[in-house]
């Protein structure tokens, strides 16, 4: 998957593995995330395949700087990804259900204080969603930075965000409660 993600952001214009990760960090990062080191190894990977190019630049004061570029193959690849339906449902992969699975020998007190702070956190990502749902509003798309269209689409997997977080906090809050009764 990473692979796919690399290629749709450099299909926008050359990047570097720092600016992919900043923007996945403003955007994807609600649905997927990827850590420096896994973009870097992939980028290093396409490049070898054919996928991408990449040019280092020199700067004055700083590190020298490797742009990534997207090759006619790998817009092909995109593309072909693209074009292809994803049949299945992507499994739920979630550490915290995990511990909670296995929390029925914990002290209550301790899990009910793991619940609220889960409720806290996913709080905060509602607040970090709507900053990000504004800045697609306000700066991108009344700048017209960039193309409505891309914006739309963006704001999709935003609202699927909003929505999972809100089911979340619901799913905790229940769970919250039910705890104290216990």
């Amino acid at each position: 998957m990473i692979k796919y993600i690399l290629l749709g952001f450099i299909k926008y214009g050359p990047m570097t593995g720092y600016e992919i990760k900043q923007n996945m960090e403003h955007s994807t990062a609600h649905f997927w995330h990827a850590h420096h080191s896994q973009i870097y190894t992939t980028l290093r990977k396409m490049e070898q395949e054919g996928l991408v190019s990449s040019q280092l630049q020199q700067q004055e004061g700083s590190p020298d700087r490797r742009v990534y570029s997207l090759l006619p193959a790998g817009r092909q690849i995109l593309n072909e990804w693209l074009e292809h339906p994803q049949t299945e449902a992507t499994p739920i992969k979630e550490d915290f259900l995990v511990r909670i699975f296995f929390s029925a020998t914990r002290d209550p007190q301790e899990v009910i204080a793991e619940v609220r702070l889960h409720i806290k956190l996913h709080q905060e990502k509602i607040i970090i969603y709507q900053a990000t749902q504004n800045h697609l509003e306000n700066d991108l798309r009344c700048k017209k930075i960039v193309p409505d269209r891309e914006i739309d689409f963006w704001l999709f997997t935003l609202d699927m965000g909003f929505r999972f977080e809100k089911m979340y906090i619901e799913w905790l809050t229940e769970t919250l409660s039910r705890l104290q009764q216990m």
